[in-house]
């Protein structure tokens, strides 16, 4: 809303500049006669041929009234010393005249929307722009793209997890959104998931989502986008990938890794313990049935196709570790 504000000042002005300073150029070429509506004319063209090349070079980034501030601060300087050196470079009084105004008012939208569309990078340098540094509460939760499609998350969001607000990147999202549409079967579901997760999210109670705008230049994928992206907020990434997790810790990130706390928080299974589960569906294997924890472990169940859709005593006879979790296999109590 303030960019756009800005850019309705900036044309307004331009169409006044030049309605009272626009004759200087144009009656050399076309005459005195001309009415003083064409050089607000020519100023309203170049103002929204500026807006228009600003716009399709656009970038997308938090904005707030003291950067507005820093940006014209910066602008009229810039301005002035501009217009110094051309009073030093120009003999015509009267073009000098004729130039300052338009100079420093191109200078200085130029700066102001520069700074607007940069302030989550002007942060790093002029700590006061944002103040989300010093902050001593749990911060932001930078979210990695496996996240949105774990529902574990907006359960331990509940249960208190500390975070003042959540961060998804927008390429993330696109990421996601693309793959709906254009990935294999097995992505597309993945990729449904993880929107259905992102709307989860959404449910009040839980911290304030945000779409991150900031564009990470030269960033090598995903990884690299939410981990500098970390970096650039000061915050935590909440990281399912524990690839990305340790390249993040490595990098000396804070991390709350979400597989982590699930491993922590699964019950203590050892060959021979008991436990109740209920058998969802049959197994790969000749009567096999299949149950899962609360962690999201699979339990293999032996003999247990006859009792689908019942919540048995089980017996843990081993345990199987893999990649993805722990895969535990079972015989029925007695």
């Amino acid at each position: 809303m303030l960019v756009l504000l800005v850019r309705i000042i900036f044309v307004v002005l331009a169409v006044l500049i030049g309605s009272t300073s626009g004759h200087y150029f144009y009656a050399p070429v076309f005459g005195a006669g001309l009415p003083t509506w064409f050089g607000g004319a020519m100023g309203f063209g170049v103002a929204i041929t500026l807006v228009a090349a600003e716009q399709a070079f656009r970038r997308r980034f938090s904005r707030s009234l003291v950067a507005f501030l820093i940006g014209l601060g910066g602008g009229l300087l810039l301005s002035a010393l501009m217009l110094v050196v051309l009073r030093q470079v120009l003999q015509d009084e009267d073009l000098y005249r004729n130039l300052d105004l338009p100079i420093a008012l191109i200078t200085t939208y130029l700066v102001v929307i520069t700074v607007l569309r940069g302030a989550d990078r002007l942060r790093v340098i002029v700590p006061f722009v944002e103040f989300r540094a010093e902050r001593i509460d749990g911060g932001a939760l930078i979210l990695d793209p496996q996240t949105l499609g774990d529902s574990r998350l907006p359960a331990l969001l509940k249960a208190g997890l500390a975070a003042q607000r959540l961060l998804v990147h927008r390429s993330i999202l696109e990421d996601w959104q693309r793959r709906s549409s254009d990935g294999d079967p097995i992505e597309r579901v993945r990729a449904r998931r993880a929107l259905d997760g992102l709307q989860a999210l959404r449910q009040p109670g839980l911290p304030p989502l945000e779409i991150d705008d900031t564009e990470i230049p030269n960033a090598n994928g995903l990884a690299d986008i939410v981990i500098r992206l970390a970096r650039l907020e000061n915050g935590r990434l909440l990281a399912v990938d524990r690839e990305l997790a340790r390249r993040a810790v490595a990098e000396g990130l804070g991390v709350v890794d979400l597989g982590g706390i699930a491993a922590a928080m699964a019950p203590d299974l050892g060959p021979g313990a008991t436990f109740e589960a209920l058998i969802e569906k049959a197994g790969e294997g000749k009567g096999q049935g299949v149950a899962f924890l609360d962690d999201g472990s699979m339990v293999v169940v032996s003999a247990g196709a006859d009792h689908i859709g019942q919540r048995k005593s089980l017996v843990v006879k081993r345990l199987h570790h893999t990649a993805n979790g722990r895969m535990i296999f079972a015989d029925i109590d007695g």
